[in-house]
């Protein structure tokens, strides 16, 4: 049964074109999912009910900032970083990993760290540059990376931005293979025979078939892209 939107404060205004006005930010974009789609996509999967903040900032940057054209591949999108973010409860790496982890240099400021942050697990400096550069025009998230986890948006800005940038134009994204998702996302890591997480991998697919379920897309789930 999917939960009442009204129960998460979750407002949604349409118009016979498919379009919505989200919230209070005045964004205007293609209505992917309902308030209750979203819901249930997140719930279904042992999370607790999201925030109405969480459903704006969705479906007003998914286009936008992510180049996210069709529910399909949201849904692809939602699965990963309902993994990476333990169902959008943290914006953080758990630990968080010792100082110099994830050490480059070259780039990094003196006395801060890049360690994942935001809903899809931001690492290393020099995406925290781009992603800066190419959000904001500026290097604000290289001087203070601690923004991806305590701003909302940006936790969110970033996680499109990386999608736009490593994902959404990789080889069998657009065709629907999640696997090559999971492959850009974390590579040999979670992928291919030497995958020192691929059980991890496995749980990201368990979590798309979900939110396809969720998002009421009656088309068979493809596996193929990571670990075969």
């Amino acid at each position: 049964m999917s939960v009442k939107p009204e129960e998460a404060g979750i407002e949604e205004v349409a118009n016979g074109m498919g379009l919505q006005t989200v919230g209070g930010c005045g964004c205007v974009t293609l209505a992917f999912i309902t308030p209750a789609e979203f819901q249930q996509a997140v719930t279904s999967n042992g999370n607790r009910i999201p925030t109405n903040e969480q459903y704006h900032n969705l479906v007003s940057k998914a286009g936008p900032v992510g180049h996210i054209s069709n529910k399909r591949e949201l849904a692809m999108f939602l699965a990963n970083i309902l993994h990476e973010s333990a169902g959008l409860t943290t914006k953080e790496e758990w630990g968080p990993p010792p100082a110099g982890t994830y050490h480059y240099p070259k780039l990094d400021r003196p006395g801060k760290l890049y360690h994942g942050r935001g809903y899809i697990q931001l690492t290393w400096s020099y995406n925290y540059k781009a992603a800066s550069l190419a959000l904001y025009n500026d290097l604000r998230l290289l001087d203070y990376p601690e923004q991806v986890a305590s701003h909302e948006t940006v936790a969110w800005d970033t996680a499109f931005w990386f999608w736009s940038a490593n994902v959404h134009n990789q080889k069998g994204v657009k065709e629907g293979h999640f696997g090559a998702t999971v492959r850009a996302i974390n590579g040999e890591q979670e992928c291919g025979p030497q995958g020192r997480h691929s059980a991890k991998a496995r749980e990201r697919f368990d979590k798309y078939i979900r939110v396809l379920r969720a998002f009421e897309l009656h088309e068979k789930p493809i596996e193929t892209g990571c670990y075969n």
